[in-house]
């Protein structure tokens, strides 16, 4: 798999009115989905930090708001997400221009396992060239987001969206650009590019079963679930995990260390495969994190 709770905030285009029909059919159908995703806190006498992991896609019918996440988004004066969110496609624009690139080899070329690359192409509903033109790590962000697509989960309803609506007229600030985001695949090594394609191909064959994991982990609140859902391909790629999260954690932990300098209240909203780290780091440099739920 290719995990949801730390991979950038994308949702390609290629199959959003098919994902879009979905949802509304899963809509009409399903109950609504109660989660409850931990939350944590860290204040003095002047500054408050709430620290909320996120899934960047989720379908529409998950109710994630508790009433100790309202409390903090209502009582916050500032929303920090990985990444500045946009409504509208600039942000897709941004990754088609870091994304695509000529001369490359087909990407079957470009996997150890053609045969499960063609059977994930069709699962999505994608011709086989249609990745081609991307580099590998770009084809493996839009596999993994087309894994979501059985549950009809977009960006449009992920927590960042959600949030960006909730905190409009307040001031938003990022933790990373997007060209930052996409600068950190575009330096991985093109073999750990490929092992990252091969755990999205894995996610898309099996029907967002990983997706689904993680998810559930996230709704009951458990960030030890959602660690060990993504250990098992982070351990295979020790140079994956150090781009994705090893290197991205320090710096967040440095950031948030200093913002509880000058006073405030602030909701930092980042991937859920982000937070037992973040917590641990903190910690180690004499905060107090405390689980408000």
């Amino acid at each position: 798999m290719t995990p949801a709770t730390i991979v950038p905030q994308l949702d390609p285009g290629l199959r959003r009115g098919t994902a879009l029909i979905a949802a509304l059919l899963l809509a009409a159908c399903k109950p609504a989905v109660e989660a409850h995703p931990a939350l944590y806190e860290v204040r003095d006498a002047d500054t408050v930090i709430w620290l909320l992991g996120t899934i960047h896609l989720l379908p529409a019918d998950v109710h994630w708001r508790t009433p100790a996440i309202k409390q903090a988004i209502d009582s916050a004066d500032t929303l920090v997400t990985e990444i500045p969110f946009t409504a509208d496609d600039s942000a897709m624009a941004r990754f088609t221009a870091a994304g695509q690139a000529s001369g490359l080899p087909p990407l079957a070329a470009r996997t150890i396992d053609p045969a499960a690359l063609a059977r994930a192409l069709t699962t999505a509903d994608l011709a086989p060239d249609a990745l081609d033109g991307w580099k590998t790590w770009a084809a493996a962000l839009h596999l993994a987001a087309l894994a979501t697509r059985s549950v009809a989960a977009d960006r449009e309803h992920g927590v960042e969206a959600v949030l960006a609506a909730d905190f409009a007229g307040r001031p938003r600030q990022a933790l990373e650009t997007d060209h930052q985001q996409f600068a950190i695949f575009d330096a991985l090594p093109e073999p750990t590019q490929r092992a990252l394609l091969a755990g999205a191909v894995r996610g898309v064959t099996r029907d967002g079963a990983d997706y689904r994991a993680e998810l559930a982990a996230w709704s009951a609140g458990n960030p030890a679930r959602i660690a060990a859902a993504v250990e098992p391909e982070l351990a295979a790629s020790p140079a994956l995990r150090d781009a994705l999260l090893t290197r991205r954690d320090a710096r967040w932990a440095a950031w948030l260390s200093r913002r509880m300098g000058p006073p405030g209240r602030v909701l930092v909203a980042v991937g859920a495969g982000h937070v037992a780290g973040l917590v641990e780091r903190l910690r180690a440099r004499g905060f107090r994190v405390r689980r408000v739920a």
